[in-house]
């Protein structure tokens, strides 16, 4: 059988089917990805020839795939996207061939998704020949060696007004915003810890430690400016004013955690703690590092990574780096801002931000015998006796039916009627029965009455 894959990672979202769509039809599939797809990759998902390869009506830009029978047939639209293949060219299935555009300027005036349409033979007008992509893509794979690694972005006043909800449109999976440094209150934090709160899941603030200032008096600054003890805190350790230590670091670290703050990993770029601090043993930190080591260029976040084996993510004295700052002139939100990756995808961002990372469907559980299965696994097996139930209920493949309009298909044998119809039909003849059965025992009753003041009811006398 030819391979097939999705067009998108693992964790990918449809947030509009193939089917009926504001009083028209929906030719496609659209693919997105919690907390936005913007730069996402985009994968081939069968093998064949790109026909198509630039600028479409309607798309912005697309890239589409002639499917010779021998790599599954058919034709792959994928539309808003950036091409990375050119016209002619081979590509096979599961190969990286555009990134979801991040502009919408550049998208059709829409926020970034894929597009992804299947048509049955050659490139066809809406109509008939154009199919839901969805059963075709049934147990196809997902691209191999695809980097689990989200983005995020740190902010502070000099990003004055920063658009939060654009940078999560973009794809940002994470934020954070000075809120103080020292003891200085950065003014534009509480309308950050707003926007983030509404734009994002996952979201902090963070303290630029001054040398100069006592740990414990910078910890009371933080606290009273917070605005929410359930923020999380990131410490960033990099001031050149002083004399940095590592006792004066756990200082501020033990400092932030005696007020019950929550700590982030704590930003400390390796050549600080090589130049500054001479290179100690971190193990004994709370947490890990955010260590900064920049590419150069600009561009969006996805283009700019240098990959999850980049030299940024090394250990540093003992400890590991849990987030990377790969650069400082990322375009994110309409701005230059430093933008950075976690590896490990969603439930890694969890851990870090101190969440309990969701279920996936790869988790394996214990089911009611007792034996180890997959969620996935579990949810089908769920879904089938669920089916198997409607069925028993409703009638002979009433499982197909949307459940709110669900018509009962009903049993031959219950004179079509469904199992809850059947019963409630012989609940009235129950009912009938009862009734009459109370009438013929009322009369049942009087005449045992006449018999007992009557002494010649029911005798037989000879006539005089």
């Amino acid at each position: 059988m030819p391979a097939r894959f999705w067009p998108l990672p693992w964790g990918h979202l449809i947030t509009s089917p193939f089917g009926p769509r504001e009083g028209g039809w929906h030719f496609g599939v659209d693919f997105g990805w919690p907390g936005g797809s913007a730069g996402l990759p985009v994968y081939a998902c069968q093998g064949g020839t790109v026909v198509r390869a630039g600028p479409a009506r309607g798309f912005g830009r697309w890239v589409v795939i002639d499917h010779p029978e021998a790599d599954g047939s058919g034709t792959t639209v994928y539309g808003h996207v950036r091409p990375e293949v050119l016209m002619g060219q081979r590509v096979e299935a599961g190969q990286q061939v555009a990134v979801i555009e991040p502009d919408p300027r550049l998208n059709g005036g829409v926020p970034p998704h894929l597009h992804l349409e299947w048509h049955r033979s050659v490139l066809s007008p809406p109509g008939p020949d154009v199919l839901d992509p969805l059963p075709y893509l049934h147990g196809a794979a997902y691209p191999e060696g695809v980097p689990m690694t989200v983005f995020g972005i740190d902010v502070s006043n000099h990003q004055a007004a920063f658009d939060f909800a654009r940078a999560a449109a973009e794809g940002m999976t994470f934020a954070t915003h000075k809120v103080a440094e020292g003891t200085w209150r950065d003014p534009m934090w509480p309308r950050a810890r707003e926007q983030m709160a509404a734009h994002f899941e996952f979201w902090g603030g963070y303290i630029y430690c001054r040398l100069n200032t006592h740990p414990e008096v910078e910890a009371d600054a933080l606290l009273a400016y917070l605005g929410d003890t359930n923020v999380p805190i990131q410490i960033d350790y990099e001031d050149l004013t002083g004399k940095p230590t590592l006792t004066d670091l756990l200082a501020r670290a033990e400092a932030i955690t005696a007020r019950r703050l929550t700590l982030l990993p704590i930003y400390l770029p390796r050549w600080y703690w090589r130049d500054h601090m001479r290179s100690p043993d971190l193990t004994g930190l709370p947490v890990g590092i955010w260590n900064s080591h920049y590419v150069t260029g600009t561009g969006n976040p996805h283009q700019l990574y240098p990959g999850d084996t980049h030299p940024g993510w090394e250990p540093m004295g003992g400890k590991p780096v849990d987030i990377l700052q790969f650069s400082s002139t990322a375009q994110v939100g309409g701005q230059l801002i430093d933008v950075n990756a976690i590896r490990g995808g969603r439930d890694q961002l969890a851990r870090l931000f101190r969440r309990e990372p969701d279920m996936q469907l790869t988790d394996i559980v214990i089911n009611k015998d007792g034996n180890p299965v997959t969620v996935a696994d579990l949810l089908a097996s769920i879904d089938m006796h669920a089916s198997w139930v409607v069925d028993q209920l409703a009638g002979p493949d009433s499982r197909h039916q949307p459940g709110p309009a669900l018509d009962p298909t009903g049993w031959p044998q219950l004179d079509d009627k469904s199992v809850v119809d059947s019963v409630a039909a012989a609940h009235d003849k129950i009912d009938a029965v009862t009734e009459r059965l109370g009438q013929v025992q009322e009369k049942i009753q009087t005449i045992l009455e006449h018999l007992v003041t009557d002494p010649y009811s029911g005798r037989h006398r000879r006539p005089e």
